[in-house]
């Protein structure tokens, strides 16, 4: 009788050793988890909301792009900036071989949905450079900050065309901007951080070429003017003659107003 007590008693202090063990193991298990909660749950940045799409002005920047104030005067049309605001992306030029940046650029363009349209020329300025033309995609939507962001990752491997544009020679405007500074350190890696830091030099009647696969056509400048950063006017499409604007931040070196060139297609 007393070997069964003691062999009651023996298996009651197992069954609590057990019990005791396992909310023991619960509140490690709990201390651990509650640092790594904060770091994952409240403290966590939020997914970023989609971008409004609601109208602003022209992009800023060197390019024309640049935040600013959305104008209530023109709803339907881009800030004029170009700041840079790029998808980040790696890089690390000391370490990438020239094939990986081609294929690094070939994917970054794809991604935004750009291609190229052009090559640009200004013989008396020594300025050459691909011409880049987004998708409408955002142009479209009226989503004026992500379509800066897809025109910034176009002006890291040239010059831009705001996505409206007509093809080169036809009635109607192409409207191309490019950096005459760098607005951030991947630009600053970039041969086109100050592609038009020359611009505001170009004189009137100067030649500028822009060469397509099948064509060359040739545009003489008519007039240059400075605008402020939020003059969305320059944008404006019209069908009667062929016309070709550049656009550039200026002064260079900051982002206060754009310098525009204006070029009328020379008949042949």
């Amino acid at each position: 009788m007393i070997q069964h007590q003691k062999r009651s008693i023996a298996y009651v202090l197992a069954v609590l050793s057990i019990v005791l063990s396992l909310f023991l193991w619960a509140g490690i298990v709990r201390s651990f988890m509650a640092p790594l909660a904060q770091v994952t749950g409240e403290d966590t940045p939020a997914a970023p909301e989609p971008v409004s799409s609601s109208g602003g002005s022209l992009p800023s920047g060197d390019t024309g792009m640049h935040a600013v104030t959305p104008m209530r005067s023109a709803p339907l049309m881009p800030p004029l900036h170009f700041a840079g605001s790029a998808t980040p992306v790696s890089t690390d030029r000391g370490s990438t071989s020239s094939s990986v940046a081609d294929q690094q650029k070939s994917d970054e363009l794809a991604q935004w949905e750009i291609r190229e349209l052009a090559t640009l020329s200004i013989p008396s300025l020594s300025i050459r450079s691909t011409v880049f033309l987004p998708s409408r995609r955002y142009w479209d939507a009226h989503d004026w900050e992500t379509m800066e962001r897809q025109m910034q990752v176009g002006l890291l491997y040239g010059v831009v065309s705001y996505p409206h544009a007509v093809l080169p020679g036809a009635n109607g405007t192409i409207v191309i901007a490019g950096h005459s500074s760098p607005p951030n350190d991947r630009a600053r890696e970039s041969r086109f951080g100050t592609i038009f830091a020359s611009l505001p030099a170009i004189e009137p009647t100067v030649q500028i070429i822009l060469r397509t696969g099948s064509e060359t056509v040739t545009y003489a400048v008519v007039d240059t003017r400075i605008v402020p950063a939020g003059d969305t006017t320059i944008l404006v499409e019209q069908k009667e003659e062929s016309l070709l604007k550049l656009i550039t931040c200026y002064p260079i070196g900051s982002t206060k107003d754009r310098f525009v060139v204006i070029a009328k297609r020379v008949e042949e």
